[in-house]
């Protein structure tokens, strides 16, 4: 129940293990779901011409598709596939994919599995080499593959969560072919300055931003560190913060009255307008600090 959960909230997202960051998810999931009427779970990537969370959402997906060069792929192992709705995106616009879903979160991928079966492309098949979307339960840090089995690793707005992320760098690099690209889109912090310097910049982000917050020049160290070589790095940042802050900012009205119409209660508007309050603190922090260049959304490519 929402009462009872929101008791351990501040445990999950002080992310002690694992487990913590699934109940957190577990935890969000249903109520960013109604908000943006997504089973995505990323920031999205913002244009002029975006209206919406889901638009935002789709668009970044397409923009890693085309990053990760998915038209010469054949296997892809989505690592941390949530929902599997990125999977779905990718499947509809490059049909001869091979997709294995990850994810330790147990529940998500049982979702999956239904969403999946009800995608248009399941319906669809009409080509012998269209091949269904896998769904494994594995940690990214141990993945069950053999060596050299897949042409492309992608790791959506996912990898911050990894512990170690070295460790999945290095089980990324042993199932990849030798000519297989590993992609990651990831939020990371800019700023070179101190571990308290840098809490203190973040503010209320240090504990809502709930992710590892990963310094762009150690991601790339630990990249290298694992056998890659870095192709390109884009750096998106414009089109995910300041556009996704001020969309929460002007619906914050709408965005209320979808999660709480269909269980609106008198606690229940209480106990959301506290943690409101909170991410509303948030997302203007959100915004603040990408402006001050303490924070970016990167796209990495490596070989």
């Amino acid at each position: 129940m929402f009462e009872v959960n929101l008791l351990h909230f501040p445990l999950w997202i002080l992310r002690r293990n694992e487990r913590d960051v699934v109940n957190y998810y577990n935890f969000m999931t249903p109520y960013v779901g109604r908000a943006t009427g997504s089973n995505m779970l990323n920031f999205g990537y913002w244009s002029e011409k975006t209206k919406n969370p889901l638009q935002a959402q789709n668009e970044l997906c397409t923009l890693v598709g085309e990053f990760a060069n998915l038209d010469s792929a054949k296997k892809v192992i989505d690592i941390g596939s949530g929902f599997s709705a990125p999977a779905i995106h990718w499947k509809s616009l490059y049909t001869f994919l091979n997709i294995t879903c990850i994810n330790v979160n147990l529940l998500q991928l049982k979702t999956a599995t239904k969403l999946v079966s009800n995608s248009p492309y399941s319906k669809t098949k009409t080509l012998s080499n269209i091949k269904e979307i896998s769904f494994v339960n594995a940690a990214a840090t141990i993945l069950p593959f053999v060596d050299q089995c897949a042409d492309r690793v992608v790791a959506l707005e996912s990898a911050q969560h990894f512990k170690s992320l070295i460790h999945f760098m290095r089980e990324s690099k042993r199932i990849l072919k030798h000519d297989g690209l590993f992609i990651i889109a990831i939020p990371v912090i800019t700023t070179t300055k101190p571990l308290t310097q840098q809490f203190m910049e973040l503010g209320i982000l240090s504990l809502t931003w709930a992710s590892e917050h990963y310094k762009l020049a150690n991601i790339k160290s630990m990249i290298k560190a694992a056998g890659f070589k870095i192709i390109e790095i884009q750096h998106i940042g414009s089109h995910v913060y300041e556009p996704l802050s001020d969309y929460y900012i002007q619906n914050r009205k709408i965005i209320k009255y979808i999660i709480l119409k269909e269980s609106s209660s008198f606690f229940r508007n209480i106990l959301y307008d506290v943690l409101e309050n909170i991410f509303y603190k948030s997302a203007l922090k959100m915004k603040e600090v990408y402006q001050k260049g303490i924070i970016d959304y990167v796209l990495i490519k490596a070989a």
